[in-house]
């Protein structure tokens, strides 16, 4: 699969250099690349498709890439909005009645973005409310992808007002919309920085009636749906980032390996090639994230960890790489008779589509440390018996009584070993042999009411972490206690 697509590539490069002028949609391209089956990639056999899975599906995307935006985006909106969704929650009904038309080229599309709403999904406007055998869907999408050239389009929309199933994420639900329902229409096509010939726009649904048998799994199961699907988005649409990176390499080094300035070929510049270093090592780590995170899916290992990392990594490199290949093309690589102008500009939304980078930031955080957890455990701390200096230990010295003191005391040797530090409840629950919640959280107030501790408590009002006061630490050990000197101090110097 992977030899027969990059021979594609290779032959019809030339092809998505003409949709870069005439910005004309490539019918005849996506005809081809359904002909092949390629469509098909993640669709088990009695479906019509060939079962390859998340990785066969990135080889074609990086691939497709290459010829052109228009073509490799088509593809993977269409995963996205069809077949990744469909197969993961659909009934065997909507299988059997959707996937084979996927498999041969139906071209799908997914609805989540609205004029008021981005990134906050949850917080969708768009109403399916349920009467009788059908949904009357209400509302507007904007920046939705293969508009106008798709027949199906997943649909997120509000299925609950209920306070009670917000909380729960329970008030979405996604639907199969198709092209001809009444009252569903094209309000608007985008003319968009990047991506040239793919169609891209606003929908409108006005009293759209969809049948309840288009409805997805279960009623409310639309944000599980959303969530489920982003992992193997992410890769997908990182994948689709391959390609140019590699295109802008190739152009790049044939450039310089032909162009001579000041009497040598400018690759023989030791400054290009170090560029030239660090757009190989860009382009292969980049790879190397996006086939991992591909094949954890295909384990059905979840991959949010690293289908995130792909994303952020790849799109930031993305941009800083196709930015340095018109670098070492100087003029030539600003003009569009190559098309690495036309890379260049879809960079930014590599960084905004498909979860923007801050996104990925915020994702990153809370499931990196989620994830690493064990590995991220803070060690005790003690002072070494003989040194006098802090060091770290798996074995803490257990604490059997509990009361004021001995809690004040283990504050104090907290300030010694973690200068400036506070204590966290997990830190000092694990240092007592038996304790129990109330009884801690008692002592911790009765410490802080008499000066000696101070408290940090979290959004919810519970203690979250406390450290001994100057005071608290006076009364916990005697100056001398703290005390400590390098051997190479002079005394003389010490008062």
């Amino acid at each position: 699969m992977a030899v027969e697509a990059k021979k594609f590539a290779d032959e019809k490069r030339h092809r998505g250099e003409e949709v870069l002028w005439t910005k004309e949609f490539p019918t005849d391209l996506v005809r081809e690349v359904a002909d092949k089956g390629w469509f098909g990639v993640l669709i088990p056999q009695e479906y019509g498709g060939v079962n390859a899975g998340a990785t066969g599906c990135c080889i074609i995307a990086e691939e497709l890439s290459r010829v052109c935006s228009a073509l490799a985006n088509v593809y993977c909106m269409t995963f996205f909005g069809g077949t990744e969704p469909i197969l993961k929650f659909g009934s065997e009904k909507q299988k059997k009645r959707w996937l084979p038309r996927i498999a041969k080229g139906t071209i799908a599309g997914i609805c989540i973005t609205e004029p008021y709403i981005g990134s906050d999904a949850a917080n969708i406007e768009t109403t399916a409310k349920r009467k009788g055998n059908v949904y009357i869907i209400n509302g507007k999408k904007r920046f939705t992808t293969n508009v106008g050239i798709a027949d199906i389009y997943l649909v997120y929309a509000k299925t609950s007002e209920k306070p009670e199933d917000m909380a729960k994420y329970q008030h979405l639900s996604a639907f199969i919309v198709e092209k001809g329902m009444a009252g569903f229409s094209i309000e608007k096509v985008n003319e968009l920085g990047g991506w040239t010939g793919l169609p891209n726009g606003y929908l409108d649904f006005e009293n759209v009636e969809v049948p309840v048998e288009n409805r997805i799994s279960a009623e409310g199961a639309g944000w599980r749906i959303m969530m489920e699907g982003l992992n193997f988005e992410r890769t997908l649409f990182t994948a689709g980032m391959l390609g140019p990176m590699r295109e802008a390499i190739l152009y790049a080094v044939g450039h310089a390996q032909r162009r001579v300035q000041f009497g040598q070929p400018t690759i023989d510049a030791e400054v290009n090639q170090f560029k030239i270093a660090d757009m190989i090592a860009g382009y292969e780590t980049s790879r190397l994230l996006v086939y991992y995170a591909a094949y954890l899916t295909d384990l059905h290992i979840n991959a949010v960890l690293h289908a995130t990392i792909a994303k952020l990594y790849a799109s930031e490199t993305y941009e800083k790489l196709l930015s340095t290949a018109i670098q070492l093309m100087g003029g030539d690589g600003w003009t569009k008779f190559y098309p690495i102008d036309a890379f260049l500009r879809d960079a930014k939304v590599n960084q905004i589509g498909a979860g923007t980078s801050e996104v990925m930031r915020m994702i990153l955080y809370r499931q990196g440390l989620r994830a690493m957890r064990e590995d991220l455990r803070f060690p005790h701390r003690q002072l070494h018996e003989k040194l006098k200096v802090p060091i770290s230990t798996t074995k803490p010295a257990r604490i059997t009584e509990v009361n004021e003191q001995t809690l004040l005391g283990m504050l104090a040797e907290n300030y010694q070993v973690n200068p400036g530090l506070y204590m966290s409840w997990e830190d000092i629950k694990e240092r007592f042999e038996r304790v129990d919640y109330e009884q801690l959280n008692l002592l911790l107030i009765n410490l802080e009411a008499k000066g000696l501790a101070k408290l940090y408590r979290d959004r919810k009002g519970n203690i979250a972490l406390a450290r001994a006061t100057f005071e608290g630490l006076r009364k916990a050990k005697p100056r001398e206690a703290y005390r400590w000197f390098p051997d190479w101090i002079s005394r003389e110097f010490i008062f």
